[in-house]
């Protein structure tokens, strides 16, 4: 308990951070471990101790309340135009006045910025609400531009600009997937409440701030970012411009997506990120001039501590780079006055100061991030260096720098970004220190040396970028060994917690056992018990690594212990289209369709096109695949080939390893069909023709029959530019459950299944095989057809298969009205329940060996 000044922090992060995670009533789990803290200093420790840990358990406690405080206070002081308001759903015309409080980002035919509100109008027929904000409440604005000359009108807009902006107001969108991300979430934990849209730059006015203000200094920044992001346009070619910008100026929309995505594979993204190592090179920077300056160590101390908050405002004031410029500013600080003795105290009084400032910040994958690396390295390094079997100081200090934060921020890694690269460590020793302590410096010196002398600027540019080249050749190798690629699931909070405690035994004992080796090489651990004790700590660090191993295996395939002999059947809500994902009780996984987005744009338009354009695989049904542990797809059936159904699949192709696709045996002269088909068979995925009556038994337990399309005549692949009438359809039984996926089948195809049941005894004997196990001879679940159209789940349809649940995948306000209300009142006056994307979100099935548990993602909806 002598370590007080590291503790007391640590205990009120815990409690803060157990406010953020832990479920169930806010002090819970905090009150559990204010208990056990008090009951060891009430049992194990005399008086003066017991008040020690006393102070800690109230610490935690006390961090778990100023928490939940915060939260509190996250509160919007717009009152919505009528009640009921239902927030998922409703919208109303609104007009705001206020300012601009960030920069204007323009990409393609959009517009988006952050406003202060000082003024909010609901627009109602017969009157106008209209509400003065005391303090101005923040906003998050998005202009849709109408024609090219909008997008320069749009540029001129800058932070601090007065406004007055007539559009619709409403709030964010929640995730409509498990494990989705949560826009409304994003923003309320950055207390902003509401959206508005605006149509046309027409529709907002805007005029220069009066007066001088911070907003004003904010503004005269961001035009200096901007001239510096001007210049290196000038210095690099292409996409090395974007990526220079990130690198120097915190500027990150001009980066290649395939080049984050390229970094992202590599675990190299807190490179593109201005954070703590930039902050690092910054001060080295510094201090490098000072010394050639002649300067003091004290005024080299305080040059850069003075320096680092224009840095930080320079770079963006990202929260990354403000949390790093106050690390760095607390730790210089502390060095001035002779504190740097104690730096895991520093860190964490440095870390507790920031979460009582913000106390959301608990919750931020960035702070956990760099402050768990930076107590890592502190507390980890020598350990880890001792281990490593390398004597030159230089190689062994970057092996076991870069081990080191890859251990620290592996779990948090997977939880977050479900993904882990083998080449990870590699890749960071052989790219951070170039791109560090060589590129970024380089990259300084050509900016700014351009500026009075553009041909000497130039000459550094250029070797700045073959370095640059370089460091893209080396990231594109990386692709030649896709097996290096892991996904993982997003683990739970114990599995997180029990990897530190075995990482941190491991090493420890490991450690102790080097240390008993080096005595005894020595000859100066001369005990009898010398050989003893080194046989004991080496079986107990081989049963350390054995366990941290098992721990491993179980958080990458947790399934197979929890879930064993269960299977999930989930309708992933990918707007308007299809795609469902299977993982049987074998362990197997299905992908049913991977949705797609659908554009409307027209010749001549191109100058809507955005820099990251939404793509529904890769934004939305990669991650939940890789969220959910999918490590490979044991079969990819795709229905037909509407973009509305394939759109998705190439990115499902490109980031996850399938072992098959099952498709309809036609080819559709689609651009989207032909990329697919292209990528499936440059990866040398087999392409399976399914037709009626072909049955896949995908693990003892689930079953899939194809029911269409029928089985054509000739051998071959058939083009065909109408989908529809070529559907598969498939039924699946899993535990004795049976599901139907029709699709986009008309009643034409619908009838032809009936009559081919009713008439042909194969195609009986079929569907008989596939009910054989079933519980009751119905159907409990059917995906319904073509979204819900009138043309589609007929009559005479619903009365063959009796469905108990009806699931209906359609996208929110879709222009063709899906689902049709014909087929709703069919489905009703069967007696079928109804589950709609649409509404519900993603409807997710549990399937055990005797019952069917559904739960849907945003209404509350849950049953057997």
């Amino acid at each position: 308990m002598n370590r007080l000044a590291l503790t007391a922090p640590v205990c009120w992060i815990t409690g803060a951070g157990l406010a953020a995670f832990s479920p169930g009533p806010p002090a819970k789990w905090s009150l559990v471990v204010f208990l056990l803290l008090w009951g060891l200093g009430l049992f194990f420790f005399d008086r003066k101790q017991m008040l020690k840990w006393g102070l800690l358990a109230g610490l935690l406690l006390a961090g778990n309340g100023h928490y939940h405080y915060a939260e509190s206070k996250l509160a919007t002081g717009i009152i919505p135009p009528s009640v009921p308001w239902n927030m998922d759903e409703d919208e109303a015309q609104v007009e705001l006045a206020g300012t601009v409080d960030s920069p204007v980002e323009v990409d393609g035919d959009r517009a988006v910025f952050y406003a202060r509100a000082s003024r909010w109008t609901w627009e109602e027929q017969e009157q106008a609400d209209s509400r003065v904000l005391r303090p101005a409440e923040r906003v998050y604005v998005t202009v849709r531009l109408t024609d090219p000359e909008e997008q320069a009108v749009a540029a001129d807009w800058k932070r601090g600009d007065r406004i007055v902006v007539s559009g619709t107001g409403k709030a964010a969108a929640p995730a409509r997937n498990y494990g989705g991300f949560d826009f409304r979430e994003y923003l309320r934990k950055n207390n902003v409440h509401w959206i508005v849209t605006v149509k046309g730059a027409s529709s907002m006015e805007a005029a220069p701030p009066e007066g001088w203000s911070l907003t004003r200094l904010l503004r005269w920044n961001d035009q200096v970012r901007t001239a510096a992001s001007g210049q290196l346009d000038k210095l690099f070619p292409g996409e090395e411009a974007g990526y220079m910008k990130g690198l120097l100026v915190g500027i990150r929309e001009d980066l290649d997506p395939e080049r984050f995505r390229d970094f992202s594979r590599l675990g190299l993204t807190h490179i593109l990120a201005i954070s703590g190592l930039h902050v690092g090179v910054f001060v080295w920077a510094v201090a490098a001039v000072c010394r050639r300056l002649s300067m003091t160590k004290e005024q080299t101390m305080a040059a850069a501590f003075w320096t680092i908050p224009l840095y930080v405002v320079f770079t963006g004031s990202s929260p990354s780079v403000i949390r790093a410029g106050i690390t760095a500013m607390a730790g210089l600080f502390a060095a001035r006055r002779g504190w740097l003795k104690d730096g895991l105290s520093l860190l964490g009084g440095t870390a507790w100061l920031m979460v009582i400032w913000k106390p959301l910040y608990v919750g931020d994958v960035g702070f956990q991030l760099s402050f768990l690396v930076t107590a890592g390295l502190l507390a980890g390094v020598p350990a880890v260096g001792r281990l490593i079997p390398i004597r030159q100081p230089w190689l062994n200090g970057s092996i076991t720098v870069s081990l080191t934060a890859q251990m620290v921020s592996f779990p948090l890694s997977v939880y977050y970004f479900n993904q882990f690269s083998l080449l990870s460590l590699p890749a960071n020793i052989l790219l951070v220190p170039l791109i560090s302590f060589v590129v970024t410096p380089l990259g300084y010196v050509a900016m700014l040396l351009s500026i009075p002398f553009p041909m000497a600027g130039s000459l550094v540019a250029s070797l700045t970028s073959w370095l640059n080249k370089a460091t893209f050749w080396c990231v594109e190798q990386t692709e030649l060994f896709p097996a290096g690629q892991l996904i993982w699931p997003s683990p739970s909070y114990w599995w997180i917690a029990g990897y530190y405690f075995l990482l941190c035994a491991a090493i420890a004992v490991w450690g102790r056992r080097k240390q008993l080796e080096a005595l005894e090489r020595a000859k100066i651990y001369l005990s009898a018990d010398g050989p003893r004790l080194l046989r004991h700590y080496g079986a107990a660090a081989g049963l350390a690594c054995l366990l941290l191993t098992a721990w491993l295996a179980y958080g990458y395939s947790p399934y197979l212990l929890t879930e064993r002999g269960n299977g999930t059947v989930a309708f992933l809500d990918v707007g308007q289209g299809d795609a469902a994902y299977i993982r049987t009780p074998g362990g197997k996984h299905l992908l049913i369709d991977g949705g797609g987005t659908v554009s409307f744009r027209k010749e001549g338009e191109e100058w809507k096109q955005r820099r990251d354009p939404y793509e529904v695989g890769r934004k939305t049904v990669v991650p939940l695949l890789k969220k959910r542990g999918v490590h490979r797809l044991d079969y990819l059936m795709i229905s037909h080939e509407d973009t509305d159904h394939i759109g998705g699949l190439a990115a499902v192709l490109e980031e996850i390893p399938v072992d098959a696709i099952l498709f309809n045996g036609t080819l559709k002269s689609s651009a989207a069909t032909v990329k697919l088909f292209q990528l499936a068979l440059e990866k040398e995925i087999p392409l399976i023709p399914v037709y009626e009556g072909d049955q896949i038994t995908v693990d003892p337990d689930t079953l899939l029959t194809v029911l269409a399309p029928e089985r054509p005549r000739e051998r071959g692949i058939i083009e065909a530019e109408e989908q529809n009438s070529h559907t598969v359809a498939a039924l699946l039984t899993m535990n004795g459950f049976r599901f139907l996926f029709a699709g986009d089948m008309g009643f034409a195809e619908e009838t032809a299944i009936l009559d081919r049941i009713a008439t042909e005894p194969a195609a009986a004997a079929s569907v008989a095989e596939a009910a054989a196990s079933a519980a009751e001879p119905v159907l409990d679940v059917l995906k319904v057809a073509h979204h819900g159209s009138k043309n589609s789940t007929s009559g005479d349809w619903l009365s063959y298969w009796k469905p108990k649940l009806a699931v209906i995948s359609a996208g929110v306000n879709n222009i063709y009205g899906h689902p049709h209300p014909l087929t709703l009142d069919r489905l009703t006056d069967a007696g079928t329940a109804i589950r709609r994307t649409d509404l519900q979100g993603e409807v997710q099935i549990s399937v055990s060996r005797t019952t069917l548990r559904f739960r849907t993602k945003l209404l509350p909806s849950s049953g057997n």
